[in-house]
């Protein structure tokens, strides 16, 4: 399956999730940042970052033009066992964009003290759940790849199969370190990534 392809089934497969979940009565911490679709400058986001630092991985631009961005954050009420479920986030090329300003602005010492610009792209699943964590997930900048390995993301998978991977969960891949949760995934993932 393409790159394109495999994008394609993951925005799919997240409108399927945010429906069930809304359905099911679950609470979104940011409820016009769950599932807004693609922003209006994303092309001009992911120009101006390449002309100003280099390559974007083609496969967060074709999460960008059409997916857009996705925040899962939140919690059902009757749903228990797992403190730091590390919700599904992928900020959108405007936050990318704060990122680059902010670098742009002391790009000599951050180069200096060899911190260099890289793409936002989620919390960690400490600053998911509201509390001091570590280093959020981003990806370097020139990309190394077309779908290259997403920075500091405990599984160590690239940003493509972090998102697969996250689906399989319901969009909350640390459920996978609570055996004893009480999530209704079965029901939630029932028929995704099968284009339904």
């Amino acid at each position: 399956m393409t790159l394109e392809s495999r994008i394609n089934l993951v925005g799919e497969s997240i409108r399927i999730l945010v429906k069930r979940f809304t359905e099911c009565s679950f609470r979104f911490a940011r409820p016009a940042e769950v599932f807004p679709g693609p922003e209006n400058m994303a092309s001009a986001a992911i120009a101006r970052i390449e002309r100003e630092v280099g390559t974007v991985p083609l496969a967060l631009k074709l999460f960008w033009q059409r997916v857009g961005s996705v925040d899962l954050c939140g919690f059902h009420p009757e749903w228990k066992g797992c403190a730091y479920p590390d919700p599904l986030v992928v900020y959108p090329p405007s936050v990318a964009i704060q990122e680059l300003d902010g670098f742009l602005a002391d790009k000599e010492e951050r180069l200096r003290t060899d911190f260099p610009y890289v793409v936002p792209v989620a919390p960690d699943p400490k600053h998911k759940a509201d509390v001091s964590g570590g280093m959020g997930y981003d990806l370097t900048v020139p990309a190394i790849a077309d779908d290259p390995p997403l920075n500091d993301e405990w599984h160590h998978a690239t940003f493509v199969a972090y998102l697969e991977l996250a689906l399989q969960w319901a969009g909350f891949p640390g459920l996978s370190h609570c055996p004893g949760h009480s999530w209704l995934i079965d029901e939630l993932v029932r028929g995704l990534g099968e284009g339904s």
